[in-house]
């Protein structure tokens, strides 16, 4: 499912201050590699995985608010009220689930909205925003999958994926921007300044912020899975959303080295193998 994440770029201001050399620049970009300085890191305690991430949890929730706003605005939410009623019933569940695991409040407060479009997709905003389409609720076959849908989305939440992706965003944009003034210094480089701009960009796509997306993609299925086998739904029926999803889109995906999201099958057959290790079903 597609995480939301509005950018201001007045936020670069706030962004640190890096000194480096044009040769460091020019490489890092080239490479595809994480530039140097992204380099502070934490641990999420609920993923184990280490984060780059400079922005406050506050501040990006505040980006968000405005445009949570304006979606609500724009966007028919549903009148039917047997739909909403269903979507908060597993969303409440499923949050009861991953309260269990202590990285969520089961009683923190939740905007939840359901969308009148055929989207088959739901998001997650900062702020404790959740949106879902109809069409995802058409496309699931019972509330155990509606659940994985759910769960994935409080997996983003507990992942810190919005903070994190935002910050390497950031980070990158701001390293692309170091890189092009490198160039425009350079007698012998300036000459390739387009071409060279191109490939940093190209690089810092494929190489880094895709990548992060995929990974937070992956996390979230694995954080949803728990809080689905916490909340008493039946975690097979997660291998089977991404069957159904998988068909929904054929012929439709471009290469998964190209796409924010990992491919259909290959986050069906993951999630068999982490069910299995975990002993919450035999498949």
């Amino acid at each position: 499912m597609v995480e939301r994440i509005d950018f201001d770029g007045e936020i670069l201001a706030n962004a640190p201050r890096i000194n480096m050399s044009r040769r460091a620049i020019i490489c890092g970009i080239a490479s595809g590699s994480v530039l140097p300085f992204v380099t502070s890191c934490a641990t999420n305690p609920a993923t184990g995985s280490n984060q780059f991430i400079f922005l406050g949890e506050d501040q990006i929730a505040g980006m968000a608010a405005s445009a949570w706003t304006d979606m609500k605005a724009q966007v028919p939410v549903t009148a039917n009220s047997r739909l909403k009623s269903r979507v908060l019933n597993v969303w409440n569940r499923t949050v009861r689930g991953a309260g269990q695991t202590g990285y969520v409040d089961p009683n923190a407060d939740w905007d939840v909205a359901v969308f009148d479009t055929d989207d088959v997709n739901a998001f997650v905003m900062p702020g404790n925003r959740v949106g879902v389409y109809r069409g995802i609720t058409e496309l699931t076959e019972n509330d155990d999958q509606l659940s994985s849908v759910l769960g994935h989305e409080t997996g983003h939440v507990v992942g810190r994926h919005a903070a994190e992706r935002l910050s390497i965003t950031t980070a990158a944009q701001a390293g692309l921007m170091l890189g092009q003034i490198a160039i425009t210094q350079s007698e012998t480089l300036s000459q390739y300044g387009t071409a060279i701009g191109a490939l940093g960009g190209a690089a810092m796509q494929f190489g880094v912020v895709l990548p992060y997306s995929r990974r937070h993609e992956s996390e979230a299925d694995r954080l949803g899975v728990d809080y689905m086998h916490n909340a008493g739904y039946d975690v097979k029926q997660s291998v089977r959303l991404w069957e159904l999803m998988a068909a929904n889109s054929e012929g439709q995906r471009q290469p998964e080295f190209m796409s924010t999201h990992p491919d259909p099958l290959n986050r069906a057959a993951a999630l068999k193998q982490y069910i299995n290790a975990k002993g919450y079903a035999l498949m």
